[in-house]
């Protein structure tokens, strides 16, 4: 089971907007500069925050993004989803709906795989950006 390199990339980007105090918008070449993210990628995956409505964008000069909401409300699910596509790692419904599974109605597997997607739901519904904040900040405290 892997996540890609999209959710990798998706969680930096949103740990320097999480940590930006001044609320102004940060540029994709700064976040693709501190995070060592290619540019051209991180557009591509900002593209997809904002039609998630998970970041704002703000144009000229001084533009770049912010969060659209405070990092408390937004799930680990909703940025993994906008990067991923979807948060499931094995999705038995959406199989039968395109016909790759001949034995949905038959599958030992099926309430397995229903489960372990449930698990998996539920924590990245209840993990926050603002959690991670949390966490991140203890560990660094307990380095030094």
């Amino acid at each position: 089971m892997r996540i890609s390199i999209n959710a990798d990339y998706i969680l930096r980007a949103m740990y320097e907007l999480a940590v930006n105090k001044d609320g102004k918008p940060i540029s994709i070449s700064k976040i693709a500069l501190n995070q060592h993210i290619p540019r051209k990628y991180l557009e591509k995956l900002f593209s997809s925050l904002k039609k998630s409505g998970i970041v704002k964008s703000t144009l000229g000069k001084n533009g770049g993004y912010t969060l659209a909401d405070r990092p408390g409300d937004i799930t680990m699910k909703q940025i993994i989803k906008s990067a991923e596509g979807q948060a499931s790692i094995h999705n038995c419904n959406e199989r039968r709906v395109n016909m790759s599974c001949e034995l949905f109605d038959n599958c030992i597997f099926k309430d397995f795989w229903n489960k372990f997607n449930t698990h998996i739901n539920d924590f990245l519904d209840s993990y926050t950006l603002a959690d991670f904040l949390i966490e991140n900040n203890s560990s660094q405290k307990n380095a030094n």
